[in-house]
């Protein structure tokens, strides 16, 4: 089975060929490897490679998927036949800084005027009993953060405010 994904501003190309007995060889933008998956009782999966043991949720949600590998957590929706939508302007609260779902603001991690890199956490949101971190989709500038610590978001509201550098 093959399919695309958007994970933050990367697409990325995810095979998935079952092996028998649990086991699937993942490939994951051209480089495979080996699991072993066993769904716990709790509804969580525990995936077995040459790395050791790491437990995973998922969480369906039309196209997205909210997936926590150990204590990562990603926001990855499914790609239209394999084609990159374009983003937001840049300048606006763009792609990935809008809470994903309804929830509960955790953590804000930065402030007005911060200067801040690619993936760095700048809000947690949590929802759905996990917690989602929305990053920085680049380098830049922090111009607000429209939430606080405590409110309660429905999905699509806008979490920060950024200029990206560069743009």
């Amino acid at each position: 089975m093959f399919s695309t994904w958007r994970d933050g501003d990367r697409v990325r190309s995810v095979e998935l060929a079952p092996l028998g007995g649990g086991r699937y060889r993942v490939t994951v933008d051209g480089a495979p490897f080996e699991v072993t998956a066993a769904r716990l009782p709790d509804g969580r999966l525990s995936l077995t490679s040459e790395q050791g043991v790491t437990l995973a949720e998922l969480t369906a949600a039309g196209a997205r998927r909210f997936v926590r590998l150990g204590h990562l957590d990603f926001v990855l929706e499914r790609e239209a036949s394999g084609a990159r939508r374009a983003g937001r302007a840049r300048g606006g609260h763009g792609a990935g800084l809008d809470s994903p779902m309804p929830g509960v603001v955790t953590r804000v991690m930065v402030s007005a005027g911060d200067q801040v890199v690619k993936g760095q956490p700048l809000v947690a949101l949590e929802a759905m009993k996990m917690e989602h971190l929305i990053r920085a989709p680049g380098d830049g500038r922090i111009r607000a953060i429209p939430v606080t610590v405590g409110q309660m978001v429905n999905g699509g509201v806008p979490m920060v405010e950024m200029d990206e550098a560069g743009g």
